[in-house]
This record gives C-alpha cells, sequence and structure tokens, in this order.
C-alpha cells in the first residue's frame, strides 16, 4: 500500500528526497490523467434525411479535467453545447442550428460542388463522451451552394445560398 511505501522510505537512509518527489509526482500525474474525459465531435453530411453519414470534418473539443475527477453526468450535460460550439468554431465562427451565410460558405467550399435547394445536404454534428457510453447526434442545419464559374482560366467559386432559399445566385 501506498502508507507502506512511505513508511519504508522514511526508515532507509539510502532513499533521497529527489526519490521521494519523483514518486509524488508520478502519483499526482497518474491521478490527474485519469481524471480527464473527452467530448469527440465530428460533423457529419448527407445527402437526405434518411441517408447514410459521411464525414465531412473532425473538430475539438477541450478536454474536460479536474484534480478530484469530471463525472460522467458533468461530461454528457456539458458535451452536446461543446460539440454545438466547437461546429460552429470550425465553420470559421459561424452559426449553425440554422448556418447562417459564414458557416454555409465553409460548409460550400468544403463540398466544392453545387447542391440544388431541391436536393439539399443536411449536416449533423455526432458527439460521443468517452468512459461514459453516451452518444448522440445534433441537427445543424441543411446546406445548398451554388457553383460559379468565371472561365477556364479561373477555378469555380462556390456559393451559399442561405436558408435554400433561392434558386438564382446573386448577380454579380
Amino acid at each position: 500500500s501506498c502508507a507502506t511505501r512511505i513508511h519504508h522510505l522514511q526508515h532507509n537512509p539510502e532513499v533521497t528526497m529527489a526519490k521521494i518527489i519523483v514518486l509524488l509526482l508520478a502519483a499526482f500525474v497518474s491521478a490527474a490523467m485519469a481524471n480527464t474525459r473527452t467530448c469527440y465531435c465530428n460533423i457529419y453530411m448527407r445527402e437526405s434525411p434518411d441517408g447514410q453519414y459521411t464525414d465531412l470534418l473532425h473538430v475539438h473539443v477541450e478536454p474536460y479535467s479536474d484534480f478530484w475527477g469530471v463525472s460522467c453526468r458533468t461530461a454528457v450535460a456539458r458535451c452536446p453545447n461543446d460539440c454545438r460550439n466547437a461546429a460552429a468554431a470550425a465553420l470559421n465562427n459561424g452559426r449553425v442550428n440554422p448556418l447562417d451565410h459564414t458557416a454555409g460558405t465553409r460548409v460550400c467550399n468544403l463540398l466544392k460542388r453545387e447542391v440544388l435547394r431541391d436536393n439539399p445536404v443536411y449536416l449533423d454534428a455526432h458527439f460521443k463522451t468517452s468512459n461514459c457510453g453516451h452518444e448522440d447526434n445534433l441537427g445543424l442545419g441543411e446546406v445548398c451552394c451554388w457553383e460559379i464559374n468565371h472561365g477556364s482560366s479561373q477555378p469555380a467559386t462556390y456559393v451559399h445560398n442561405l436558408g435554400c432559399n433561392y434558386d438564382r445566385p446573386p448577380s454579380d
């Protein structure tokens, strides 16, 4: 046991103070690492409301860490909102559910294709809390994009159709 080791160290003249400090540091580091939970968050797209998910973007959520431990209840409660915020940050700090123009433009540039309003792409964030047995999806919104060609000498650009509301892209 830990008490036996400390008693042994106190009565062993060969053990230096440095060894005791290293032992204590190792115990604190391992305890701190064991008290961390992670919220995994990924953005997926679907071609139809019931379609298969395709991976679009992995997003980073800061791990939950506390010296005394992070309960599953706390991690599970925080993960959905933290995933939503991380997804918005990954989409150029735009808003999600519904997608604003900033987030939609980022998605259109990732897709690099035209997505018409009669067949939008559906975005979801999937989140999972480590070692808690909890995962779920958050709807982020629908995306429609126009492809604008500028001639053979320039690459196409992609313009977000906000809310999939318009039949034609804005005129130049």
